[in-house]
């Protein structure tokens, strides 16, 4: 008898150790929802393993057993991948791509119009629509309005905030650069200058290094930020004869991310762009002392759209939420880029399951406050196919928090630790086309659709009585 249920009983003790990590994660990540089920998963594998040795309970064991097996080869299987993935961005391409004016953005629209300028009654010439809730969205103090306003302006918070957004701006003289004269470009191998490059960054603190050709329907058509009284700039077409993109993505830090919407995940924001502002100027320097044109594009100067630079760089795939969605720390990540002439070895697109995962899942589309991110299919915005946010709501909120929101990357599915289970699912979810279909039913029911701000560490906790930050 106990050689017949040898393959149940080595099927039951496989499905155990599961659950067991599965709690033992889930205990670690303060997920009291996902810990009941973990416990409950564990206390019913094995109640199927001693049901199998009770004659009245043993056939239904074996029939459960065989079909959580079956279940887990199906899990297994790959599938076809998805070949618009594998062509990066412009596998999502249907009709003509017109390149996103800069001065469109909302950034620029509440910090680079001054009100009463020449350039402001020019823009809104333009584009008068804009003018009354662009005039409401300042008045609450631009696009984080007033910062930390949801923590009563936490004072440590905030001067956290503001001492990390410093930093870019004091790079300012290190985004554009040539090579000295008595530098001829030395003759290195695509493949080696490749290695170096990757390993450079790598070194300096990215998490992520990916390489794409430039493409130009990523660049913006014209300058909208101003930062450094370079107003002469404003409405300047950009021009970038570059023909690579070195795209490096930095870890947000998950506790602080689940602080969201509050300080804390503002706070990682602000850190995380000084650090892609740090790689990328330090690595452009790096490019120019080799001998070649190297631009720096990060939280005070971009040219270009990041993350379909990011696409098509092999970091990952756009989800839902508009976010890069990468394999390692789903949508956890803030961008920074180079680009230049140095002859490079381009990455891959990839297909991690994206595209079919978020069509189900719905928790960012849920979960959202402000409800800019849609609930629906892709549309067509500029000849591509996406889920198209809307900016304009998304924006008023951060007005009225004071932070970057932050929740649609919190509550991601994609956004758990990279790390046991968690890896097993991504890499599930990558392979096989069923658990792309059936993870977000399954992660909705474990995790819940609501999302609840987690607890932060205490060095950073904005319950403290210091409101009132100004």
């Amino acid at each position: 008898m106990t050689a017949v249920l040898t393959p149940f009983l080595i099927l039951d003790g496989l499905f155990l150790l599961m659950a067991l990590l599965f709690t033992w994660d889930s205990h670690r990540e303060g997920e009291r929802r996902a810990l009941k089920v973990g416990l409950a998963g564990v206390i019913f594998t094995l109640a199927l393993g001693l049901g199998l040795f009770l004659p009245p309970f043993s056939l239904w064991a074996k029939l459960l057993l065989g079909a959580m097996a079956l279940l887990l080869v199906l899990c297994l299987l790959p599938g076809r991948p998805n070949p618009q993935a594998l062509m990066g961005c412009k596998g999502y391409i249907v009709g003509e791509v017109e390149r996103f004016d800069e001065r469109d953005t909302v950034f620029a629209r509440n910090r680079s119009l001054p009100p009463g300028s020449e350039d402001y009654k020019a823009y809104y010439r333009m584009h008068p629509e804009r003018e009354e809730p662009d005039a409401k969205r300042r008045a609450l103090g631009g696009t984080l309005g007033r910062v930390g306003s949801i923590d009563r302006e936490h004072r440590p918070n905030v001067s956290m905030v503001k001492a990390a957004m410093h930093l870019p701006l004091y790079l300012r003289d290190g985004e554009r650069v040539e090579p000295e004269p008595e530098l001829p470009p030395l003759p290195l191998q695509p493949e080696e200058a490749t290695r170096r490059v990757k390993g450079f960054a790598r070194h300096l603190g990215a998490a992520l290094v990916g390489i794409c050709e430039l493409d130009r329907r990523w660049l913006y058509s014209h300058r909208g930020e101003i930062f450094y009284d370079n107003w002469q700039d404003w409405g300047k077409e950009i021009e970038l004869s570059h023909t690579f993109a070195i795209v490096v993505a930095v870890e947000m830090d998950l506790e602080l991310v689940g602080g969201a919407p509050h300080t804390p995940s503002v706070v990682e924001s602000g850190v995380n762009y000084a650090k892609g502002a740090y790689i990328a100027t330090l690595l452009a320097h790096f490019i120019a002392q080799l001998g070649y044109p190297a631009r720096a594009h990060h939280l005070r100067h971009y040219d270009l759209l990041l993350v379909p630079l990011a696409v098509d760089a092999g970091l990952g795939e756009m989800g839902r939420n508009g976010y890069l969605i990468t394999k390692e720390f789903g949508p956890r990540v803030r961008l920074a880029a180079v680009t230049t002439t140095l002859p490079l070895v381009p990455d891959k697109p990839v297909d991690l399951g994206v595209q079919v995962f978020c069509n189900r899942c719905l928790k960012c589309a849920e979960t959202c406050p402000s409800g800019a991110i849609p609930k629906g299919s892709k549309v067509v915005f500029n000849g591509v196919q996406k889920w198209k946010l809307d900016e304009e709501r998304c924006f008023n909120y951060w007005a009225k928090v004071g932070t970057d929101c932050n929740i649609c990357m919190a509550v991601c599915p994609y956004s758990r630790p990279n790390r046991s289970i968690h890896r097993l699912t991504r890499w599930m979810v990558t392979k096989a086309p069923v658990p792309r279909r059936l993870f977000p039913y399954l992660d909705n029911w474990v995790y819940g659709r609501r999302w609840r701000p987690k607890e932060v560490p205490p060095w950073i906790d904005y319950r403290s009585p210091y409101g009132g930050g100004r």
